[in-house]
């Protein structure tokens, strides 16, 4: 179980106090708060006092989960800014929780606030009187005491305030006129137009000029009989000739552009039949497979809630006898809040058995494990005597050992410890036997 408080910043001094994981119906649920400081560490109606105090909320609602305590300034005026032990009993049952909660500085009501309130003045008793407007009001005192004119004359005008003469204006000065308009610097062009490119393509050499005959004339026929001698000027072109001993013949750059855009359209033809095979050829390669989620066992049953549980048990009109069975069997189940309702059925039923395991719930010395509830020694006894009074041993021995040692707010008795003690070791028990000899 825990708790958190939301305080209410339209009425101060009220909060509203959540009670999480309580698994109990909110009718007639009461709330104790306990702190550290000083002995009187019990909030009551009336303040701080010694003994243990329950309080009844006005108005109390609650929810899947949990449960709302609407408080008001006696509660909220008293705790602000502290942290205290937060207990929540239920009507049949008993104390059914604990938490410890910090309590946030919140505005307060000034209903506890000396300074505020006067010798007629009464502190306010509930937070009921708060919600429904019935508390008294608190009155602040104005110093000093209101002079009453005799009766049957008009009141006396108050008096005129005392003249106070204005000081004068400071004399007028003039401002300084503006400075005259500058005109802004031009700013740079945003845009900067560039040098002229380079033309991309580049321009076709300049083609040779026709061929000239020299002053002779044109060659003589070509006479198969004779050789002739060939002018070294009207040779044809030698390429191996022309770099031999002379400068090297000049490439052209249009060789270089045909080889850069052939390289160009492989790279391109190599990125798009790479895309063609990653996009539609390898499209099974980037297919994660599908995990499917495991369908829930439609067989299985989602567990009820322990009240429900019991709660349809005991409609069922069950013996005393299947009663005390059917707690056993839901305590060792780890269903404690189960086993408690159907073990207070039984013992209410009058049986024996019940009523022993009944009182293991409260019992401080030989106490249930994981009780839902709170020890409680005057209730523990009060069932084992029950159990007890028809020689059932084990309750005898139980009562005997709790008498023996005592607990909170449960004083021991030697008296009565040895006298249930005695009579269990009378019918044969070793363990009373074993307490009576320490005892």
């Amino acid at each position: 179980m825990r708790a958190e408080v939301t305080p209410k910043p339209e009425l101060p001094g009220h909060a509203v106090l959540r009670v999480l994981e309580l698994d109990a119906a909110p009718q007639g649920l009461t709330i104790c708060i306990e702190r550290r400081q000083g002995p009187e560490k019990y909030l009551s109606d009336g303040g701080w006092q010694r003994s243990e105090s329950w309080l009844a909320p006005e108005r109390i609602e609650g929810f899947a989960g949990g449960v709302d305590f609407h408080v008001g300034p006696v509660v909220c005026d008293m705790v602000a800014g502290l942290t205290v032990r937060l207990s929540v009993r239920e009507p049949g049952v008993g104390n059914i929780g604990a938490t410890v909660v910090a309590w946030p500085s919140m505005q307060t009501s000034g209903a506890y606030d000396p300074n505020r309130m006067v010798a007629s003045d009464a502190v306010s008793g509930t937070d009921r009187g708060f919600a429904t407007g019935s508390a008294p009001t608190t009155v602040a005192r104005l110093p000093g005491a209101l002079q009453m004119p005799p009766e049957g004359e008009p009141p006396a005008p108050p008096p005129p305030p005392p003249f106070v003469a204005a000081e004068p204006p400071p004399p007028f000065v003039a401002a300084e006129p503006p400075p005259p308009f500058q005109p802004a610097a031009e700013p740079p062009p945003l845009f900067q137009p560039a040098s002229e490119p380079p033309p991309l393509f580049p321009t076709a050499a300049e083609p040779p000029p026709p061929f000239q005959f020299g002053a002779q004339g044109p060659p003589p026929p070509f006479d198969a009989g004779q050789p002739t001698a060939v002018s070294p000027s009207l040779r044809p072109p030698d390429p191996a000739l022309d770099r031999i001993g002379g400068s090297p013949a000049k490439k052209s750059s249009a060789g270089m552009w045909i080889a850069l855009s052939a390289i160009l359209l492989l790279l391109l033809s190599g990125i798009g039949a790479g895309a063609y095979w990653w996009f539609v050829e390898c499209a099974w390669c980037r297919v994660q497979p599908q995990v499917k989620p495991k369908p829930d066992d439609p067989g299985k049953i989602p567990p009820k809630p322990e009240r429900v549980e019991a709660s349809e048990f005991l409609d069922s009109k069950p013996a005393p006898a299947a009663m005390v069975e059917k707690c056993r069997a839901l305590r060792d189940d780890s269903k404690q809040v189960a086993a408690f309702l159907v073990c207070r059925a039984a013992a209410e039923a009058g049986d024996p058995v019940g009523a022993m395991e009944y009182a293991g719930f409260f019992d401080p010395v030989n106490r249930a494990p994981n009780s839902p509830v709170d020890s409680d020694g005057t209730q523990a006894a009060q069932w084992y005597e029950k159990a007890a009074k028809v020689e059932l041993v084990p309750a005898m021995r139980r009562l005997g050992q709790l008498y023996a040692k005592g607990a909170d707010n449960f004083p021991a008795d030697k008296a009565k410890a040895r006298d249930w003690l005695s009579k269990a070791a009378d019918k044969g028990d070793a363990e009373a036997k074993k307490a009576l000899e320490e005892l």
